[in-house]
């Protein structure tokens, strides 16, 4: 009994002994130390980088910049210990705005703020919609625009219905030199609303136009037949799913898991010399073609086509020459998150699942011929393989 009360009492002096020694903020003492000095505004488009000198408090944990925005609402930016700046973005105008300045304790208590005034430049959702430029295309509505800062923006399109504006689609890029056309429309004079939002939810005003977008659809494969030129490459003849007219058959895999599908494609069979290798199909009409895409088989790998041009002729060649053939097209195949073999990404899944997607220009003639050719594969020859092919355009020219 004796022993049990001594341990007791040997852990209850423990604990106060603990109780004493840890009395108090984990780290520092929570006091607030001074504010940043010496700081230096450069304004950027939509908001303004500040510099700054740190004070020496071993307490420090953070600089916070508070920031009306709008609607009395305060934006709120962080800069940890270790750093000397902080970047405003996301500012929706060009006013002067008052930035208070604090530094924060590893209890979190903020210094007195120091202010400082920033002016943003253009944002650059106002920016890009200045230089923003439609017209009619085939199914839809071109837009083309600038971007020099490479912002994170949405091209925001709605449509008229007696009288009553509906969202009709949004195009989501940070590209510097946008070209878009919004598809899946009727040809017939429209009512169109068009402007760009930030991921911030600014928007710009709102233009107001209508135009009547070009009659397109979708051709039909049914007419499309096998012609092999002199100087086709050789098609693989020994597989039962290897043949050009699988390309037309409507079928390939929608399947990321499992890409081969039914198993349906083209594959050549060229030497592997070099120099690129090409097929020949009959459209089996006339059409001035807007759009084209190809689903592959491989995925980024093998023989699946990474580097090919479209061609396209209206009358039927003689020869297998190029005499009379004009080049609709060039394209790359591009791997959005750049691993090799087969190592993918969600990205990666949704760019081959979506398929190769181009536009032909206007100034193209009509064509019925058309003359696949490849520069380079997944594996650096340039043989070829893909597992269907799809035009839109107007056959009724």
């Amino acid at each position: 009994m004796k022993k049990l009360i001594i341990i007791c009492c040997w852990i209850a002096s423990f604990l106060i002994a603990c109780t004493e020694e840890f009395n108090g903020p984990m780290q520092g003492d929570g006091e607030v130390g001074a504010p940043v000095s010496n700081v230096m505004v450069k304004n950027t488009a939509g908001g303004a980088i500040l510099t700054f000198d740190l004070p020496k408090d071993p307490n420090l944990q953070y600089v916070l910049a508070e920031v009306p925005v709008k609607n009395g609402k305060i934006a709120s930016y962080k800069s940890s210990a270790y750093n000397d700046r902080i970047e405003i973005i996301g500012l929706p105008d060009e006013m002067v705005r008052k930035v208070k300045l604090y530094v924060v304790s590893k209890s979190e208590k903020k210094s007195n703020p120091l202010e400082v005034d920033i002016k943003p430049l253009r944002p650059p959702y106002q920016q890009v919609f200045n230089t923003i430029a439609y017209q009619a295309d085939f199914g839809g509505v071109n837009v083309k625009y600038d971007n020099p800062t490479g912002a994170d923006l949405a091209i925001m399109l709605e449509t008229n219905d007696n009288g009553i504006w509906k969202p009709f689609n949004g195009y989501y890029s940070f590209l510097k030199e946008g070209n878009y056309t919004f598809r899946g429309m009727v040809a017939e004079p429209t009512k169109f609303a068009l402007y760009i939002r930030d991921r911030w939810d600014n928007s710009s005003d709102t233009a107001y136009f209508s135009l009547t977008p070009l009659y397109e659809k979708m051709l039909d494969k049914s007419l499309f037949k096998d012609l092999t030129l002199p100087g086709d490459a050789p098609i693989y003849t020994t597989e039962w799913n290897i043949a050009k007219r699988f390309i037309w058959d409507g079928n390939w895999s929608s399947d990321f898991n499992n890409p081969y599908g039914n198993w349906l494609n083209v594959s050549t069979n060229a030497p592997n010399d070099g120099q690129p290798t090409h097929i020949t199909f009959d459209l089996g009409a006339k059409a001035k073609l807007s759009r084209f895409r190809i689903n592959h088989y491989y995925r980024y790998i093998d023989r699946g086509m990474r580097k090919y041009e479209i061609w396209g002729r209206t009358d039927a060649p003689k020869d297998g020459s190029w005499d009379g053939w004009v080049k609709m097209i060039s394209y790359e195949q591009k791997k959005p998150s750049g691993l090799p073999g087969e190592s993918y990404t969600a990205e990666d899944a949704e760019a081959w699942l979506r398929g190769d997607n181009g536009d032909f220009s206007s100034d193209l003639p009509p064509v019925r011929y058309i003359r696949i050719k490849c520069f380079e594969n997944w594996v650096g020859t340039t043989n070829l393989n893909f597992a269907e092919i799809t035009f839109w355009g107007d056959d009724k020219f």
